[in-house]
């Protein structure tokens, strides 16, 4: 058995999906943390909550910390200062971090005086991003002690040390390209580097094959998943147009092939090899047999082609194809189906987790993200990256 573990973005996914990943992360975590805690108590403004989490505010994150602060210490907190001063950090804590971050609010914050004053920082276990990680707290402290400093009724939050935990979560499983049995988990943990191991919880997504895997693959695989991911969490939130927008019947994007495959085509063998994986994908959901991927046009990968044409009710079943045309797009949308089929966020507690990952952030769009503005025009770009490297490295 063979694994790889990385970071959504070293994966090869855009930002504003590493994003989102993020937020699936922000939210498994913080069900954990509150089962180890025996529960929680989750700060709402104008409530009394003891348990602030970042991602369950109705405004901008400066202004939510600042509301939690000043409630959990009335008279102590200046709730305009803290809020400012949060404020002023609109750049990000580290220009290679890989959620981008660009406000020194920690995830987790418990306020439960003589058990547990302690904050906890999520990000990608990547060398970015534990060293934004640790900037991060390191901004929290520093604020931490000048209000202290300036009030001795002041209560400081410490770095976080009683949740510990290291979980992997299985979301994705399935036989990648009808041949090589797979399956994809995000797994988060406790950082160990020194001196960021208390306080820090880092992530990854890991890939477990039988055999070998190549890095390469591996990361096609990762990507894959992620992608499977997004759609089923897009289509079970009910904030985005009732759900279901991000679907391969409305991809539209150019091929990632060089040239025609086919008895009188170009056969470039990684074109070659790229049709003949998709087509294997589609065989094996079909239980039928498997041609080999080798980068050689045969009979045997023109007889292939030839029924998937027909299966699929296509004019053309000479058992050739030209870049973008009816029978390349649909043996990818064939395979994204397939990818979408094996996603599995049942161990996630799914309800409301799509409406949590695709909902409107309260601090509005930052137009220094490289993001897409629109979800669906943004969907199509990922997936288009994704079949280019595919394509190179299959």
């Amino acid at each position: 058995m063979a694994k790889f573990c990385t970071t959504p973005r070293v994966a090869g996914a855009p930002r504003w999906a590493a994003g989102k990943v993020g937020h699936v992360v922000e939210w498994v975590v913080r069900l954990e943390y509150c089962f180890s805690k025996g529960g929680c108590n989750p700060y709402q403004r104008g409530g009394s909550g003891t348990d602030f989490f970042d991602d369950q505010s109705d405004t901008t994150r400066c202004r939510f910390l600042a509301s939690f602060l000043a409630t959990r210490q009335p008279g102590v907190v200046d709730e305009g200062f803290v809020s400012s001063s949060c404020e002023a950090r609109k750049k990000p804590v580290d220009d290679d971090d890989d959620e981008d971050e660009r406000f020194a609010v920690p995830d987790i914050i418990t306020h439960e005086p003589g058990t547990r004053m302690e904050f906890y920082e999520i990000k990608p276990n990547s060398d970015s991003g534990r060293r934004a990680g640790r900037a991060k707290i390191e901004t929290f402290l520093s604020l931490m002690d000048f209000l202290a400093e300036n009030n001795s009724g002041f209560a400081k939050y410490e770095k976080g040390e009683l949740f510990d935990p290291d979980r992997s979560i299985t979301f994705y499983q399935r036989n990648y390209l009808g041949i090589i049995p797979c399956k994809v988990s995000l797994h988060y943990r406790r950082a160990t580097d020194q001196p960021i191991a208390k306080g820090l919880i880092v992530y990854e997504i890991c890939v477990e094959v039988d055999g070998e895997l190549l890095e390469a693959l591996a990361k096609a695989i990762i990507v894959s998943a992620i992608i499977a991911a997004l759609a089923a969490l897009a289509a079970a939130a009910v904030v985005i147009f009732g759900g279901g927008v991000l679907a391969p019947a409305l991809l539209a994007f150019n091929s990632p092939m060089g040239g025609s495959v086919g008895p009188d085509g170009g056969n470039d063998p990684q074109d070659v090899k790229y049709i003949q994986a998709l087509v294997n994908d589609w065989r094996a959901s079909t239980d039928g047999t498997l041609i080999a991927v080798d980068g050689s046009f045969t009979d045997e990968t023109a007889g292939a082609l030839s029924d998937f044409q027909t299966s699929t009710g296509l004019e053309d079943s000479a058992g050739s194809l030209t870049p973008g045309d009816a029978t390349e797009t649909g043996l990818e949308t064939t395979h994204l189906n397939n990818l979408m089929a094996a996603a599995d966020l049942s161990e996630m507690s799914p309800d409301g987790l799509g409406d949590a990952v695709f909902g409107p952030d309260p601090d509005g769009v930052d137009p220094d993200l490289d993001e897409e503005q629109d979800l669906q025009t943004a969907f199509n770009a990922f997936v288009q990256q994704y079949f280019r490297d595919f394509r190179d490295a299959v």
